[in-house]
């Protein structure tokens, strides 16, 4: 299984977000270069020679533990590795490293709980690391995956607030976000109207009535009777009928509101990528909207009068732009 690991971090890498902190010894830089051009023997052999002269007490030891790990011929193997830097040099630069690897490694064997493990000590042991960015991307993608949407969103949340600098990075944790932004389109869909909302049924009769309401109100039973009139006192004339009031004019129906069918075709963290998505959408003749919602920036194109007409453009518009274009509605 010769530089089988090795061959498969690296699509690890491909698949991913931007690679994790880069070794800093030229001679582990070296091993790395000749593990991923084929040499992978050789590589192995340069790095236990390294480890061997090097006391477990130097600085560099979890550096090279690291390294080995990424050169070993075997999952497990490498697994071990990364374990040991973890734990025996968890206060080193390189254990929130290791840490993300085993990440990595549970969740390309769909081992959701023990990449959600990880996550969480990385979480909780280096709330200041540089990798926290690039560990929200696989934090989230185990969470969805895994069905703790919540837990997914609240990583990608975040996520994106700490990787300001990483454009690429952005756009990664922003495509994965619109299935939040999704989510709780479907949430407010499925809530339940209130009292008075538009399609709620009628409150029920409690027997309670308005109290601005008037009506004529019977006389108590207890209440004396008015004494007949006396002989000879003359009757009151009825008074005159009044004409009835005029009705009402009946109010005119509300006109309701027209609702808009856009497709989305992204949601990234910067301006400068909207600008991007938007210049490449323009030449197909469609009007362009950007809007910004939180921390994000999201290019939205068409006016369409159905949904249906929407997801037909979506459809057309993936086949055109690529990515995942879906349709959102707005008033």
């Amino acid at each position: 299984m010769r530089g089988a690991v090795t061959a498969w971090m690296a699509a690890l890498a491909l698949a991913g977000v931007g690679r994790l902190e880069a070794q800093t010894d030229p001679r582990l830089v070296n091993a790395v270069r000749a593990a991923q051009e084929g040499q992978s023997d050789s590589a192995r052999g340069a790095v236990q020679r390294l480890l061997d002269a090097t006391p477990p007490s130097d600085t560099l030891y979890p550096q090279i533990l690291y390294t080995q790990a990424m050169v070993a011929s075997t999952a497990g193997e490498m697994r071990r590795l990364l374990q040991r830097v973890s734990v025996e040099y968890a206060t080193s630069e390189w254990a929130d490293d290791a840490l993300l690897r085993l990440v990595q490694m549970d969740y390309a064997t769909r081992n959701y709980d023990g990449a959600a493990r990880n996550l969480e000590r990385l979480r909780t042991d280096f709330p200041a690391s540089s990798l926290m960015a690039q560990a929200s991307y696989w934090a989230a993608r185990t969470y969805f995956d895994s069905n703790k949407p919540q837990d997914a969103c609240r990583w990608l949340a975040d996520g994106m607030a700490k990787a300001q600098t990483d454009v690429e990075l952005q756009n990664q944790l922003g495509y994965l976000y619109q299935r939040c932004d999704l989510r709780s389109d479907s949430t407010a869909a499925q809530a339940p109207a209130g009292p008075g909302a538009p399609g709620a049924p009628p409150p029920a009769d409690t027997g309670v009535r308005d109290s601005t309401r008037t009506t004529a109100a019977a006389p108590p039973s207890n209440a004396p009777s008015p004494a007949p009139p006396s002989p000879g006192t003359p009757t009151p004339a009825a008074p005159a009928p009044t004409a009835a009031p005029a009705p009402a004019p009946a109010p005119s129906a509300t006109r309701p509101a027209r609702t808009v069918y856009r497709v989305q075709i992204a949601a990234v963290g910067t301006r400068k990528g909207a600008e991007d998505a938007a210049r490449k959408a323009r030449p197909l003749g469609l009007t362009v909207v950007t809007v910004r919602q939180g921390n994000l920036y999201k290019v939205r194109v068409g006016e369409y009068p159905t949904r249906e007409a929407a997801q037909n453009a979506a459809a057309s518009l993936k086949a055109k732009l690529g990515g995942t274009p879906f349709v959102v509605s707005e008033p």
